[in-house]
Order: structure tokens, then C-alpha cells, then sequence
């Protein structure tokens, strides 16, 4: 009986997990996520935060996986290092896993700025379910001032949780990074639609401090010293691949890590798939990242037959759903 261990369980290792259940059935998978509620939706996060859908509706509780008898599913499980040549994952509670083959499907992180990181017991962000509960918790609603610093499709959704939330949103950004440029949306739409929604975007002014105004809100002083007094702040950075617990490991990384067009690293038995996963052609010249949910939920599924059957199935330079965050046009994804 072979045993798979799947790190994440996003749309990617989800995915990948359902795969390898249908073409191999007495397989033993073991599934790993960093945070106590997995198998959520995650583009439905700013949603969450708007109250427009509620808990019930935000975690997939009719996900497959949880129904299956071989699959466990270890919540709340942070991975530590990722050993190779032993087989083996150790997770920050000291517990070893031993595989057969390897999935490593943990996403990304939002790269959170130098200031906001010295001051995160005053910055919220919005990467998580807890971290959606946990903004929902302060109560933050209509009327009130939310700082946002941030950029790229990130901070977009995170503008657009407090502003469908009915909170009057500031908006720090970068000029350059403002929006990734290839993407099938116009700057000029983003900004419009924006300003449409009376957000008000402050270019080239990051968090310089933040102070707090004796339990009522906060006092943001940004680089070109303007004070803004706000009743939240939000982190929003752009999304870097989640591979720090790789450092030492022998698995190649750039910029996310590396795999050839079957997913496969440069470990025959362990494959990536989703945002971390970094896909390189040689042959034919090309390399690109993942972006979106439905791009990792594809991957996801490539990644679990080439797990059962060794390779097999490939991924392109580029797919129709490449880029797509879920099935709604990105600016259409603002309530009224």
C-alpha cells in the first residue's frame, strides 16, 4: 500500500488528493495544513468579510477527502523540513511522516512589508480563514476608516472586503506595482473602478508608524508624513511562494519551486503544484509561476495522476483558466 503525503489543502492539494484517491484506492494519504479549518474557499474570503456569505458557506464541508476512510487530514500541522533522501516531512511538533511520494502544495504568503512586520500586533491581514474571523471580530463596519497598504490582486480583494463591508477605504501603493502588468484586466479599469468606489488611493506612500489613539482606532503617519486616523489597518503585500521550510532540503527553488511540465521537482518521487509550484521547460524556453484558484485546482489534478502513475500528464505555457481567480470577472466581483 502506498503512502502519499499531500502539504496543503487548497484548491492544488485538494485536488491532486481526489486524483489519487480515484486512480489508486487502497493508497494511504496524508494530508498537512498550517491552519485548524482547511478546505475552505478562499477567493470567498473578502466575501466573508463583506457578511455576505456566512461561515456555513465559506468551509467545503462536502469535500471528499474528509469522508475517506484512508485519508488523514492533519490540521493544524505546521511543516518544519522536508527531508528527501530519508522520505520523510517533520512537522513542528516533532511528528515524522514517511512517503512514497510527495506533493508539496502550500501556496503562497502575502509578503508583508518592513514597517508593518515591526508593528503586526497593529496590522491585520487577510490570508486566511482565521484571519477573516478574526477582522469580522473587531467589528469594523459601515461608516468607519480602513487603511490598506498593499498592491496587485491581493490588495484588490482586501480593498474590496472593507468597501462592500461599507467601511471608507485609504489606499497605499506602489506606482510600479500597483497591477501586475499582463494581466488580462487594464490598470486603467482597476483605478477606475476604484475611485468608482470612492477608495482613495495614495501612490508611493507606505506605512511609516502606527500609533494607537488609547484603545479608539489608530493614527497612521505614512512615508510623506500625512497622519491618518483610522479604525483598521490591513497588510495586503504581494503573494510570494510559501518555501522557507525548504531551506536545506536539496529540492531546487526560484522564485517558487522548480518543476519541469509533469510537476515533478528534481526528486523523482516528489512533485509541486498550485502557486508554489514554479513550471520550467528548458526545451522549449519557457518558465511561468501559478496564479488563481482555478489554475491550482488543474495543476492539482495533473499533479495527482503523475503521483500515482509517475508522470504522464503535462501543463502547458499557458491555459485558458490561467490567471483566473475564480469563474467571475475580476471587477465584477463588487457588490452594489
Amino acid at each position: 500500500m502506498r503512502q502519499y503525503v499531500i502539504l496543503g489543502t487548497g484548491p492544488a492539494g485538494t485536488a491532486a488528493a481526489e486524483v489519487v484517491r480515484q486512480e489508486d484506492p487502497k493508497a494511504r494519504i496524508t494530508m498537512v495544513s498550517r491552519e485548524f479549518t482547511p478546505f475552505y474557499l478562499k477567493p470567498a474570503l473578502a466575501v466573508f468579510v463583506a457578511g455576505q456569505v456566512d461561515r456555513g458557506r465559506l468551509v467545503r464541508s462536502d469535500t471528499p477527502v474528509l469522508e475517506d476512510p484512508n485519508t488523514e487530514v492533519r490540521a493544524g500541522a505546521r511543516v518544519y523540513r522536508v527531508f528527501p533522501h530519508e522520505s520523510r516531512v517533520l512537522l513542528s511538533d516533532g511528528t515524522s511522516l514517511y512517503f512514497d511520494r510527495l506533493l508539496v502544495a502550500t501556496g503562497a504568503v502575502s509578503r508583508m512589508g518592513r514597517r508593518a512586520t515591526e508593528l503586526r500586533h497593529k496590522v491585520h491581514t487577510l490570508n486566511s480563514f482565521a484571519d477573516a474571523v478574526r477582522i469580522v471580530g473587531t467589528g469594523v463596519g459601515k461608516g468607519d476608516w480602513v487603511l490598506v497598504e498593499g498592491e496587485g490582486h491581493t490588495g484588490l480583494e482586501v480593498v474590496r472586503a472593507f468597501a462592500m463591508r461599507g467601511c471608507r477605504v485609504v489606499y497605499l501603493t506602489n506606482h510600479t506595482r500597483f497591477w501586475p502588468p499582463g494581466s488580462p484586466v487594464a490598470r486603467a479599469d482597476v483605478l477606475e473602478k476604484l475611485l468608482s468606489e470612492k477608495v482613495e488611493v495614495l501612490f508611493d506612500e507606505t506605512v511609516l508608524d502606527i500609533l494607537d489613539r488609547n484603545g479608539d482606532g489608530y493614527r497612521v503617519v505614512t512615508s510623506t508624513r500625512r497622519a491618518i486616523d483610522v479604525d483598521l489597518v490591513c497588510e495586503a503585500g504581494a503573494l510570494d511562494p510559501a518555501v522557507g521550510y525548504l531551506e536545506g532540503s536539496g529540492m531546487l527553488v526560484d522564485r517558487g519551486v522548480v518543476v519541469d511540465r509533469e510537476l515533478r521537482t528534481n526528486f523523482d518521487n516528489i512533485f509541486a503544484a498550485g502557486d508554489v509550484a514554479r513550471v520550467f521547460d528548458s526545451e522549449n524556453g519557457w518558465t511561468r509561476g501559478n496564479f488563481g484558484w482555478q489554475s491550482a485546482w488543474e495543476q492539482g489534478r495533473v499533479a495527482g495522476y503523475n503521483l500515482v502513475h509517475g508522470g504522464g500528464r503535462r501543463v502547458g505555457a499557458s491555459e485558458a483558466h490561467f490567471r483566473r481567480l475564480t469563474g467571475t470577472a475580476l471587477l465584477e466581483r463588487w457588490g452594489d
